[in-house]
């Protein structure tokens, strides 16, 4: 029985709780999943800090295209600020609150 871990009844009633319920994360993922590749490319990069002229030159597109991009992903994620967009990407672990 050596590098066992054993749980009392009521820490492991909470841990499965805990796993089955709904957490705000997932419902993060799920709207994140709704994005198309380019627009969570443009999300990524949003979230690094980019300018909608750096996004542009770097996916080769225009400004209105990247503008639009990001009309796109605030309406599917339901978002209506740029500052709250920056923090759903934090809350979802795409850049680190850190930098």
């Amino acid at each position: 029985m050596k590098n066992e871990t054993f749980l009392s009844p009521t820490i492991s009633k909470v841990l499965v709780e805990a796993y089955r319920s709904p957490r705000k994360s997932s419902s993060h993922a799920e709207r994140y999943k709704q994005l198309s590749n380019r627009e969570r490319e443009v999300f990524q990069l949003i979230a690094e800090g980019q300018s909608t002229r750096q996004i542009a030159d770097m996916l080769c597109v225009s400004i209105s295209t990247v503008k639009t991009h990001r009309a796109n992903i605030m309406e599917k994620l339901n978002i209506d600020s740029p500052v709250k967009l920056i923090h759903f990407a934090i809350q979802l672990g795409l850049v680190d609150p850190a930098l």
